[in-house]
């Protein structure tokens, strides 16, 4: 997640955003397709029904001598085969008895001369052989001057390939390849129609089809299966995929567009309070989501900017795919978000929608389960959830004073404090885009807020100084220096910890103090390429050497005040000497250490805290006693997108792996919650 999901942040969806495609999405998706090894999948989707228009199809379609008439036997080239398969498929579409409501509409299209238009990618990109043009409430037109089609506008992709060119051998390396190539329309289709609970395609040869199913547990695939042996299951699976009904094609009908000539004018979102037992609907304040997460594999967050269309009160719909929590062990963001309730400086939740066990609701309910060697298998659930939250201002680095930066720090660190020793949560994902502004005229408490508790953990007291093993949490450029340390390779590093989460925000700080020349405009920064490197060691190495001695201030620009670069100072002090101390506490942590100097080290938590907003507070009445006024933005900003650095928000951690952890909860006083 990033601070898009809750802020008024450009929309992925403008057409002047062209970025890369991150490798790592693409490289999740290959390592979570599987084959299904039986056509009964296929036949279990489509092996009835449709009877009254398959008649109708048959009388159309002729077969002449075994085979459905027109498909040539042998053909020389792709591009005839491609032509014989738009007209069989579309008089299947033609045939099928429906009743369209205004608008909505399907049409086959011979699109491999279509140039698609990809976003988030550059370069050249494939187009595949024949789309399903559609219209109706959850598609749009393609932008592009003479486009017909584009992956917004489309109910399924076909890819098509000569026969030999295809096999079924063990251990199915074709199909892997096929679907891999396929996962690439798949994630941009997910993009275009952001309401997508899954997509399913299909190769198809002059004898022979394959259907591919993608959703956020990655991909699976049929065997090849003869069309001309099995005409009715292939006249279904064209009848499916081609359906008006937009809960068929996978699109998820709780969220719904107007469309007008093409283009989607409004919409809204209706959500589940599963407290109150109610459903309420939301306008969209923009048709397109705030945030899409560019990926088939894994939570596919998207959000979206609502508002109440009776009292006009703002808010962000934040829906994700969590693993089912009886799989993982770790309890789901909206359990914290409960915790949190009237925290100020932490992101407030409205509502929240569970729909396991319904119509689409989990991956189960549209996956089948796999016949393997060791018996049946079924995949790993995951389970649709919807949250309604408050929303909030820009990602901290979007700040428009050194003022409203430092007392959004300040705000922050200190809800920081009070959810991890009063609720006794640890939010463990400290980023610049989990950090905002707080809404203009907020008081104190809540200039600064704190989202996304994705990652959260509930605290508690027995193994806190213990040991953990395993991949690390959080965004990659902010990962602390001892999370990052040995990651996945020393047996005995220390558990995240609170102080952990305060290094994170101090490196926030440092970044900005080093980008920042000006409201709105950074220069390049030269350590950012070692703390957002793929290996966790050289991050490691480069934040470790940032703690030997005192913080050099020559790299800090001119426009940073004195007392900012004072608190600077302070916080680096603050940090080393924790450094320090863990260090004589685990040593190389390559052995076990004595965990009483670490308990030591986290009863002293009221003091940390303190210590630290100490420093911000001094920091934020020296700039408010300045009589300078509050620069203003100069220049368009050109920060680094950092979402999309190292290794995204995950930083490498695999979502369905348990952690040990253990974090101690120190006790403070009786008040303080806001």
């Amino acid at each position: 997640m990033s601070g898009a999901d809750y802020s008024t942040e450009d929309s992925l969806f403008k057409e002047r955003e062209i970025l890369r495609l991150p490798t790592e999405f693409i490289s999740k998706l290959r390592m979570k397709i599987a084959p299904t090894r039986s056509p009964d999948w296929v036949k279990g989707l489509y092996g009835t029904g449709h009877n009254r228009t398959i008649k109708k199809v048959k009388a159309a379609v002729k077969k002449d001598g075994g085979r459905v008439e027109g498909i040539p036997e042998s053909p020389k080239e792709k591009g005839v085969l491609v032509t014989a398969l738009v007209k069989v498929i579309g008089v299947i579409v033609q045939k099928a008895r429906r009743q369209n409501l205004p608008g909505e509409s399907r049409k086959v299209v011979n699109s491999q001369e279509e140039k698609f238009q990809y976003r988030n990618s550059v370069g050249n990109n494939p187009s595949p052989s024949i789309a399903i043009e559609a219209a109706g409430s959850s598609f749009e037109e393609p932008r592009e001057e003479d486009a017909i089609v584009g992956f917004g506008n489309v109910a399924t992709l076909f890819n098509v390939k000569l026969d030999a060119e295809t096999d079924d051998d063990e251990p199915y390396l074709k199909g892997y390849s096929e679907t891999d190539d396929m996962g690439l329309y798949a994630i941009q289709m997910f993009m275009a129609q952001p309401n997508r609970r899954f997509v399913r395609t299909m190769l198809i040869t002059e004898n022979r089809f394959r259907l591919m199913q993608f959703d956020r547990e990655g991909a699976i695939f049929s065997p090849l299966i003869n069309y001309h042996d099995d005409f009715d299951t292939f006249t279904r699976a064209i009848l499916s995929l081609s359906s008006t009904d937009e809960e068929d094609l996978g699109l998820d009908t709780s969220v719904k567009w107007k469309v007008v000539q093409g283009r989607k004018i409004s919409g809204t979102i209706e959500a589940y309070n599963d407290r109150s037992e109610t459903t309420k609907t939301y306008t969209m304040t923009s048709v397109y989501p705030s945030f899409v997460r560019p990926e088939v594999y894994g939570w596919g967050t998207v959000c979206w900017d609502v508002k109440d269309p009776l009292t006009g009160e703002v808010f962000v719909i934040k829906d994700a795919w969590i693993q089912d929590s009886a799989n993982t062990g770790m309890k789901e963001e909206y359990h914290y978000l409960e915790q949190a309730r009237g925290v100020a400086g932490i992101i407030q939740m409205v509502s929240y929608e569970d729909r396991e066990g319904l119509p689409s609701g989990d991956i189960k309910s549209f996956r089948p389960s796999f016949e393997t060697e060791s018996g049946n298998l079924m995949c790993p659930n995951r389970i649709f959830r919807r949250l309604v939250l408050k929303k909030y201002g820009k990602d901290i680095d979007q700040f428009q004073s050194q003022l409203q930066l430092f007392s959004a720090l300040h705000d922050v660190i200190d809800a920081h404090g009070k959810l991890y020793m009063y609720r006794n949560i640890l939010h463990r994902d400290i980023s610049s885009t989990n950090i905002l502004l707080g809404l203009p005229g907020a008081s104190l408490g809540s200039r600064g807020v704190l989202i996304d508790l994705d990652h959260a953990i509930e605290v508690q007291l027995q193994d806190s100084a213990n040991a953990e093993s395993g991949g690390a949490v959080g965004t990659r450029i902010f990962q602390p220096y001892f999370v990052l340390k040995g990651s996945g390779l020393y047996e005995y590093r220390p558990t995240h910890d609170y102080l952990d989460d305060l290094e994170a925000i101090f490196l926030i700080l440092y970044l900005i103090m080093h980008e920042y020349t000006a409201v709105g405009k950074t220069k390049p920064v030269s350590f950012l390429k070692a703390w957002s490197h793929s290996d966790p060691e050289v991050g490691a190495a480069a934040k470790r050497e940032l703690y030997n001695g005192p913080l050099d201030m020559t790299a800090v620009p001119e426009f940073w005040s004195e007392p900012c670069k004072s608190a600077l100072v302070e916080f680096h002090k603050f940090v080393s000497g924790i450094i320090v101390a863990k260090e004589e506490i685990v040593g190389d942590m390559k052995k076990s250490w004595d965990v009483e100097p670490m308990f030591e080290l986290h009863r002293m938590v009221y003091d940390h805290y303190t210590r630290v907003l100490d420093v911000f507070k001094k920091a934020t009445e020296a700039l408010t006693s300045e009589t300078t006024p509050a620069r203003i933005p100069l220049a368009p900003t050109t920060r680094t997108n950092k979402r999309t650095m190292g290794n995204g928000e995950m930083g490498g951690d695999d979502e369905g792996r348990k952690h040990k952890r253990a974090c101690l909860s120190a006790s403070g006083p009786d008040s303080g919650e806001a």
